[in-house]
């Protein structure tokens, strides 16, 4: 099974934006119909209260209600897939399937730790007064200079403690999640079967997966949900992100259902 980052992110795209006009125009048709209902209604007639129509009135008049609601939740979930799929367009996060997360993150953790020795000299600089150091600074400006050394509402000066101590925890994760890819890539990759189940550890897709040789019996299904898995149908497989706990849930499974694929 061949995989490609850019291409799934096109298709979460593309299926995000699928959704969106499907709800649209499903909104579309529920407003017109709820509209037509409507008109039915003589303009300023109101419920009759008493008459033998009044039931029958109140109960067409809640349908009308009910068809405006539904078009409107339709919309509401067409603005959310859109969104959906503005963000993923536009998401410039670092995913561990990206082939290239390493080195990304490796880039990214290069500019924080730059950034880091910038701000703790800069408030070394301004501690001492000494502006023509801090201009000698790779980025530093008069500008920048001027800026650190007004003071804050607190009376302080330069860089924030926590704009410092924000920065260093952003490089511990940095540095973990590079450890953790470099761990992941030098063990072998789970691949095993377990009654007649594959647990197959998908590096390239960034997925555990289990390949049922049948459709699993309802209950199975439930209990695949329940621990996170989800169906594939691109993969023709259940699967979750990898982790140790996703193994754990993937081998007790299988281990313990010998007729799920029944």
């Amino acid at each position: 099974m061949k995989h490609d980052f850019e291409e799934r992110r096109q298709k979460r795209i593309a299926n995000a934006e699928n959704r969106a006009s499907k709800n649209e125009a499903e909104a579309e048709n529920l407003y017109n119909t709820a509209k037509k209902m409507a008109d039915f209604i003589p303009m300023g007639q109101p419920i009759l209260v008493g008459h033998h129509s009044e039931k029958g009135d109140r109960r067409y008049r809640e349908k009308i209600h009910n068809t405006f609601g539904k078009s409107f939740e339709k919309r509401d979930k067409a603005k959310y897939y859109a969104d959906k799929a503005e963000s993923i367009e536009n998401n410039n996060a670092i995913f561990s399937d990206d082939p290239e997360a390493i080195s990304t993150l490796k880039l990214k953790l290069k500019s924080l730790q730059k950034a880091q020795e910038f701000m703790k000299s800069a408030n070394k600089f301004i501690k001492h007064d000494d502006k023509e150091g801090f201009l000698k600074m790779p980025h530093a400006t008069e500008a920048l200079w001027a800026e650190l050394t007004t003071p804050n509402f607190l009376g302080k000066t330069g860089f924030a403690a926590y704009s410092l101590s924000n920065n260093s925890a952003n490089i511990r994760v940095i540095e973990k999640r590079i450890e953790q890819l470099k761990k992941q890539e030098a063990n072998l990759p789970v691949d095993k079967t377990v009654n007649g189940i594959r647990i197959f550890e998908n590096r390239e897709a960034n997925r555990l997966q289990l390949i049922f040789p049948g459709k699993p019996r309802p209950e199975i299904i439930k209990l695949l949900k329940a621990h996170g898995f989800r169906w594939s149908p691109s993969e023709g497989a259940w699967q979750r992100h990898i982790s140790g706990n996703a193994v754990y849930w993937a081998e007790w499974i299988a281990g313990n259902m010998a007729d799920s694929n029944n």
